[in-house]
């Protein structure tokens, strides 16, 4: 899943305090993503790591 590069809004500024319906919102946005077992993670990892090592 790529993410989106048109956000403004910089989530790691220190001391500008999200509200509860936008960190609700991001949360419900994250759950929508694709999701992987931890072996095919772990496949399409090694994968991407052998075609880096070729380069």
């Amino acid at each position: 899943m790529k993410t989106s590069k048109d956000k403004s809004k910089n989530l790691a500024t220190p001391g500008k305090p999200m509200s509860q319906d936008e960190f609700v919102s991001l949360i419900k946005e994250a759950e929508e993503g694709e999701f992987m077992t931890l072996k095919e993670f772990k496949e399409r990892f090694d994968k991407w790591r052998a075609e880096r090592k070729k380069s």
